[in-house]
């Protein structure tokens, strides 16, 4: 991206007329600005008689718009890089409220590791708390552009960085909000929506009692455009899949961290289901379901607003167990109400240690689908074209049509997912509605579920990340790996290998949790509820995201 269209432009100080801004919303900042402006269109410095109406003027800074997000999903794995023991010293300054303490051992951090977000916010905090304003602008900008959802806002309304926003650089910086906004929502509207792993997981091996889980996941959305990797959820890696809603920005996800096992059962001890507004990056509150055996999460339309609705299956943990219920998940309020609307059948199944997207029927499909899923041909109803994959037999569930309809995409199922060679070999299929004709994408292992970006470019997992194709010639326009591995949909989506082996011990790097906890912010502004591994106290307050769950209008 280029620089930024703003020029340096004088301001004089703002009459008694016009209200300060601290502590507005950021919708408020924008206006205040004007307010403040009102008048002057000159780039430069007034003179003259001009000059003795002024009694205060600056030249606002012109703010560099740069890349939003990362260039790749290991840069967001700073926990355990090579400044990770400066800012474990930071954090601990930062318990102590010593502000100096936390600028040196947070900026040695960030000298270490330049991509290091959460110590560049630190850094910017304290800075202006010590009232060094001049060194605010950049370690700021380095923290808001690699996550405006968690900190771009938060810049605009923090109490803590009230004289930075009175500065020449806080007025441009400011002023920019609107320009970063629309960099990422630009961002966000082409771009590939995975779940992706900062490192390979630790799964327990399951006995009675709760059994911690360490998926080491988050949402992300990937910018076709550059590459850029954008973080959507701050749950301290518990992310375990997510579902979009189809024609409408919204992706809503389900995490959880701990699976408990009592009389024979095993159940999800605190499953959170959250959603991404893509319109914004920014998440609505969390709504926690405590001991549930199955929940299938999904999206129903009724009048013209989508409502996130979820089944909710019970643990059978004791003696009686309650009935499956419906509930429709208001994630602006972080509430759930009983409905009467009818359980998806197009979601997010997830389970202790298992989460797969379930997708049967697809409307305008007939097939003779067996209990698994799977059948050995299919037909498309509007064509009645018959659509055959030479023997091998159709995953229904990871059957999708394009956005204009003209195409249908699917994987084929493995012959044995637990053996070896060709058993465990899938391909990906995509099908011209019209014709029947059937190209082959993608030959590979696992479960590929498909996704579409639009009526022309295809998303699907192949073996431990995620390829991009055109769906009409199969060429690949990206491939996205790293950490522990990325897919489309889901963890644990395979299905299991034998009874009782999801509860099988996973790969793992041997420290718990490692990376994957977030700092306290060094701000004092007290935490909202979204669910965030910080288990380090902020200066005057808790460990906190603040800014980041409120939802958007």
């Amino acid at each position: 991206m280029g620089r930024s269209t703003h020029r340096s432009t004088v301001l004089p100080a703002a009459p008694p007329t016009c209200a300060p801004w601290l502590g507005v919303p950021w919708a408020l900042l924008i206006l205040a600005a004007a307010c403040s402006s009102s008048g002057s269109g000159s780039t430069r410095a007034r003179t003259g008689d001009d000059a003795g109406s002024v009694t205060a003027a600056a030249a606002v800074v012109d703010i560099e718009l740069r890349p939003m997000g990362r260039a790749s999903l290991d840069e967001y794995s700073w926990r355990r890089g090579p400044g990770r023991e400066a800012f474990a010293r930071a954090l601990a300054a930062e318990k102590k409220g010593d502000m100096r303490g936390v600028e040196r051992e947070a900026g040695a951090a960030l000298a270490a590791d330049p991509g290091h977000l959460e110590a560049a916010w630190l850094v910017a905090v304290a800075r202006a708390n010590l009232g060094e304003l001049g060194g605010v602008l950049e370690p700021l900008h380095v923290a808001c552009t690699g996550d405006w959802a968690k900190w771009g806002e938060r810049s605009l309304v923090l109490p803590a960085l009230a004289a930075f926003r009175d500065t020449p650089a806080g007025q441009g910086w400011v002023r920019a909000a609107d320009e970063h906004r629309a960099a990422l929502a630009a961002a966000l509207a082409d771009s590939v929506l995975v779940v992706a792993r900062s490192a390979p997981p630790r799964l327990p091996r399951l006995g009675d009692g709760e059994n911690r889980v360490e998926q080491r996941a988050e949402l992300y959305a990937v910018a076709m455009g550059g590459s850029r990797w954008l973080r959507l959820t701050r749950t301290g890696g518990a992310v375990v899949g997510a579902v979009a809603a189809s024609g409408r920005p919204l992706v809503a996800y389900a995490a959880y961290r701990e699976v408990v096992r009592g009389s024979g059962s095993t159940a999800v001890r605190d499953l959170k289901i959250g959603v991404v507004d893509l319109s914004t990056g920014r998440t609505g509150r969390e709504v926690e379901l405590r001991d549930v055996h199955e929940v299938t999460l999904g999206w129903a339309v009724r009048g013209a607003e989508p409502t996130l609705v979820a089944r909710v299956v019970p643990a059978r943990l004791a003696a009686a167990a309650s009935p499956p219920r419906t509930y429709a998940i208001d994630w602006r309020q972080g509430q759930k109400r009983g409905t009467d609307l009818p359980p998806p059948r197009d979601g997010l199944r997830v389970r202790a240690l298992s989460a797969e997207r379930r997708r049967l029927p697809v409307a305008g499909v007939t097939a003779d689908w067996d209990d698994a899923g799977t059948a050995s041909a299919l037909r498309i109803d509007k064509s009645k074209k018959v659509v055959a994959p030479g023997g091998a037999m159709i995953d229904g569930h990871s059957m999708v049509w394009s956005p204009d309809g003209a195409r249908l995409a699917f994987a084929t199922a493995a012959e044995d997912p637990c053996g070896d060679g060709a058993a465990r070999d899938v391909s990906v299929y995509v099908v011209d509605a019209a014709s029947g004709r059937a190209r082959v994408v993608n030959k590979g292992t696992g479960v590929p579920s498909p996704s579409w970006l639009d009526a022309n470019r295809l998303a699907f997992v192949d073996g431990d990340g995620v390829r991009v194709v055109d769906a009409g010639s199969g060429k690949e326009l990206s491939r996205l790996r790293g950490g522990g591995g990325v897919v489309t949909a889901a963890l644990g989506e395979s299905r299991a290998c034998a009874e009782g082996s999801a509860g099988t011990a996973g790969a793992g790097d041997g420290s718990a949790g490692a990376g994957d906890a977030e700092a306290g912010d060094g701000d004092g502004e007290a935490g909202d509820g979204e669910w965030d591994d910080e288990d380090d106290a902020a200066v005057g307050g808790g460990a906190t995201d603040a800014g980041t769950t409120t939802a958007p209008p």
